[in-house]
């Protein structure tokens, strides 16, 4: 299939359609005027926006949502060979392809730039684009969140060059058609997809053949603050000299440094490898791990020519994606922020951001632990992500359709934070209990902290409510 005959579909249904990379692909094609409809499990906060673009949204997967008219099936990579829908375009002959072919179809278009590496992906895209957008090129975007400035995850721009999140999840980015690319890190995750096997080896040999693969008249920005990032720069440098390297420790061709947060959110300045600066970058978000993110955002505008004025002006604008540290609620002078952290690295990142800004005020972490394989694999680093935690709620873990593993259960998360020092660890029976157990503990100038893959995000949303009531 070519870009074209995409164009030409009678009606491409979506199995999976709530998620947000899949929907992200499904309000693209609407903007091209193709008929779509999909089906989830149940609806969220998207699917309103998504009937509001004329897609139609079954609740539960069924055959009977294969229609005579369904030309083209889009599935996710955890869909199973036995979903009814798969079965029934099996039996009807519709071809049936993933979310990475159709983004692939949909980047073969145009001059992609890709963000790839464990955690960090959807931020980092957001400023980016924000950068392009600024800075007057008009990209196409396609991220894995939606993008506060935009109010939608994607946008379908007159530019050429399109800026996607990259999935590692099952190592399709890989295959994606990418004229730039970057790598923030690479940690252990999603070790479970079966072309990861279990092992990390086979998933950084991935991360170096994307690497590998930005062609010469491209670039690829490397975090070298990451190990394995960095090990991937050192060996592939000498004969690849279309790397760009950026830290907020080390020496690279570019460092973000003189980080510095307050209420209204981060101030630093980029120095590049040649002497040059950037002064005086200002960015309403928290986190210094945004600093280090812009760097990918000012190494793609730097190459693509926009002056300083315009990159400054468009990491101005970037004022966050939505479940990235998202405040959600206040009560009594406590605010309530929702985030999508659910790797021990993106959980304890973004509480030191919080400990930053609350100083010596308490912060309450609510976390919803997701996938018994991601705390099998991660369980020690999980139990050392919450030291900027005063207290930790821990909720039963969101299986995600996965069977429990032995060791990797509530109770054992419990019992391993403890065990790092951490006293203040309580066992949440049922999101009805929080509001019962938070009030207690807070005061004026707290922090209540959600986190996490699950339904944690609807919890976060109802807390101000509950505590009031």
């Amino acid at each position: 299939m070519n870009f074209q005959e995409l164009k030409q579909q009678r009606k491409i249904h979506f199995i999976g359609l709530g998620g947000i990379g899949m929907s992200a692909l499904a309000f693209i094609l609407r903007e091209w005027n193709i008929p779509v409809q999909g089906s989830d499990l149940s609806e969220n906060y998207l699917t309103p926006k998504l009937r509001e673009k004329g897609v139609t949204y079954f609740v539960g997967h069924d055959a009977k949502n294969i229609t005579d008219d369904v030309s083209l099936i889009v599935e996710t990579s955890i869909i199973k060979n036995e979903n009814p829908e798969i079965l029934e375009a099996k039996k009807r002959n519709i071809p049936v392809i993933t979310r990475a072919n159709l983004l692939g179809f949909i980047m073969s278009e145009y001059k992609g730039i890709t963000i790839a590496g464990t955690h960090g992906k959807t931020s980092a895209t957001g400023i980016a684009s924000l950068v392009l957008e600024i800075g007057g090129l008009d990209p196409t975007v396609i991220n894995g969140g939606v993008i506060h400035y935009y109010g939608s995850n994607s946008k379908v721009g007159k530019g050429e060059y399109l800026v996607a999140e990259s999935d590692e999840s099952d190592a399709s980015f890989v295959e994606l058609p990418s004229f730039i690319g970057a790598v923030i890190n690479i940690e252990p995750e999603h070790l479970e997809f079966k072309g990861y096997g279990g092992d990390f080896e086979k998933q950084k040999a991935c991360f170096e053949r994307y690497v590998n693969q930005i062609p010469t008249e491209g670039i690829c920005v490397l975090c070298i603050d990451s190990p394995e990032v960095e090990k991937i720069y050192q060996k592939l440098h000498a004969t690849k000299k279309n790397l760009v390297t950026y830290s907020v420790k080390k020496t690279a061709d570019l460092v973000a440094k003189n980080i510095e947060m307050d209420a209204s959110g981060l101030t630093f300045d980029v120095k590049f490898k040649d002497g040059h600066e950037i002064k005086n970058i200002k960015m309403p978000v928290y986190g210094k791990h945004n600093a280090s993110n812009a760097c990918i955002a000012i190494a793609i505008g730097n190459f693509l020519g926009l002056s300083e004025e315009k990159i400054k002006a468009g990491l101005a604008a970037f004022n966050g994606v939505k479940r990235r540290f998202t405040k959600v609620g206040e009560f009594e002078g406590v605010s309530i922020i929702d985030d999508y952290g659910h790797h021990p690295t993106e959980i304890s990142t973004t509480l030191k951001a919080a400990r930053d800004l609350v100083g010596d005020k308490k912060i309450i972490c609510v976390f919803e632990p997701h996938k018994f394989s991601r705390v099998h694999d991660l369980f020690s680093e999980f139990c050392n992500a919450f030291s900027d935690a005063d207290y930790v709620l821990v909720s039963d873990i969101y299986s995600a359709g996965q069977a429990p593993i032995s060791g990797a259960t509530q109770y054992d998360l419990i019992a391993g934070i403890k065990k790092t020092g951490h006293q203040n660890v309580i066992k949440l029976n049922s999101e009805k209990d929080l509001a019962g157990l938070i009030k207690p503990l807070i005061s004026r100038g707290d922090l209540v902290f959600f986190t996490g893959a699950g339904k944690v995000t609807y919890w976060a949303a109802a807390l101000e409510k509950q505590l009031s009531s």
